[in-house]
């Protein structure tokens, strides 16, 4: 026990312990609410994917190193954002002709689980209608089975994506997200109209997830942590539920809050500090709520990985970790490129997990970056450093002056990669002649 610990009550101590589980639990439900809160504010100025609760508000050009809403965003996408409440009646999604157009609209509910997805291989190219109902709710009358949803929450998130090529191709890609369609939603729900945001996070964090857990409700599959908050005294309610508690055990929360958000910060590093790092779970998280509140530090809004594998690179080939005063190599070996079935890019990001500003506005490069030079033996190197490469900017991928990561994204990844018989190269560190 530390002099800090020694010098708590009992009460404090005690419920320091007991209350950190529930950062864990309550952190991915509360970043999803802030986002929704954030993006569905009617008193907000309007920006990408921000707008009226229930429609869907779609981007207008690629998100940049300006764009804030979401961490370790994709730049290869347009992303279209909407908010649903389901009520008593189904609430509708309509596709439009995808005209061979890769997308994806991501269905998560509010604990941040990627439960369905929309896209190529489940719509016709033609288009089609998608029901959302409740997982508590009839089935609707007059309408295909194979088309409802059933959700978790009541509260979804849908994130749609939509390729896009250069400068030209925005309009058309525009085109299909605008085409999205929504219909039937209800209002937002209280505990975002209601959203506590003062300068006290701890104290923030706890009333927010007072007044959310009971009216979001937990799904049958994740783990419910409200016997957890009963025996702590702390009875789901109103935001003023905590200050209807002592001094003693809102101290010892603000003591669990502090040591629960360290636990996550540490593991959205790569604690094996092996080169890669990428799972074939994310997004289907069910009990696991390390992991669930990891990504939704790091990466929230993540797709289940049979739609798109991320994989992680903090580190070199060394274990060291990867910063803009190095330089670096990726070389992927002819035959051997990234096995995606739809496509593959790497986006680098700044220690703050946003892209990270640089000269060319080239934040990710993949197989459809045009005027990438091959080698003669049909290998690709990447190179990854601060400074413009002598050899000219067609493989740079630019990087800060100070830490950095990868994401390497697969979309459609191959089953080769999903089992592991495909391995990752190394990113290896240039050497200082």
């Amino acid at each position: 026990m530390n002099a800090h610990s020694q010098n708590q009550s009992p009460q404090t101590a005690v419920t320091a312990v007991m209350a950190k589980p529930l950062v864990l639990w309550g952190y991915p439900l509360l970043e999803v609410l802030r986002t929704c809160q954030v993006q569905s504010n009617p008193e907000a100025t309007p920006a990408f994917g921000r707008g009226p609760f229930g429609m869907f508000h779609g981007s207008d050009r690629p998100w940049t190193h300006e764009d804030r809403d979401i961490v370790t965003p994709s730049c290869d996408l347009l992303y279209y954002n909407a908010w649903i409440w389901i009520g008593a009646s189904p609430v509708r999604l309509h596709i439009p002709p995808n005209h061979g157009r890769y997308y994806v609209v991501q269905l998560m509910d509010a604990w941040s689980e990627n439960f369905h997805n929309v896209g190529l291989r489940n719509t016709p190219a033609e288009g089609a209608d998608w029901w959302l109902i409740h997982t508590e709710d009839p089935m609707p009358a007059g309408v295909d089975p194979a088309r409802v949803v059933r959700c978790p929450t009541r509260l979804v998130w849908l994130l749609g994506r939509a390729l896009v090529g250069d400068l030209s191709d925005v309009p058309k890609a525009r085109a299909f997200g605008d085409g999205v369609q929504l219909q039937g939603s209800g209002p937002r729900p209280s505990c975002v109209s209601q959203w506590r945001d003062s300068d006290h996070a701890a104290d923030d964090f706890f009333a927010n997830l007072l007044q959310a857990v009971d009216e979001i409700g937990v799904p049958s599959n994740a783990s419910d942590l409200r016997p957890l908050m009963r025996s702590l005294r702390l009875p789901p309610g109103g935001l003023d539920a905590l200050e209807r508690s002592s001094q003693r055990v809102r101290e010892g929360l603000r003591h669990a809050y502090s040591e629960g958000i360290h636990l996550i910060k540490q593991h959205i590093v790569n604690l094996t500090r092996k080169p890669w790092t990428w799972s074939p779970h994310l997004g289907i998280w069910g009990d696991n709520i390390l992991m669930r509140a990891t990504v939704a530090m790091k990466g929230l809004g993540a797709l289940a990985a049979t739609e798109t594998l991320y994989a992680q690179a903090d580190f070199d080939a060394d274990s060291e970790p990867l910063h803009g005063q190095h330089g670096y190599t990726l070389r992927f070996e002819g035959g051997h490129m990234p096995p995606a079935d739809a496509f593959w890019s790497v986006s680098l990001y700044g220690e703050d997990r946003y892209f990270a500003a640089n000269p060319m506005g080239r934040y990710a490069i993949g197989d459809r970056t045009k005027g990438l030079r091959l080698g003669q033996d049909n290998s690709l190197t990447l190179q990854i450093q601060h400074e413009r490469p002598a050899e000219g900017d067609a493989n740079w991928l630019p990087a800060p002056s100070g830490p950095f990561y990868l994401i390497l994204r697969m979309y459609h990844p191959r089953e080769e990669m999903l089992n592991g018989r495909y391995t990752l190269p190394p990113v290896q560190r240039v050497k200082e002649r």
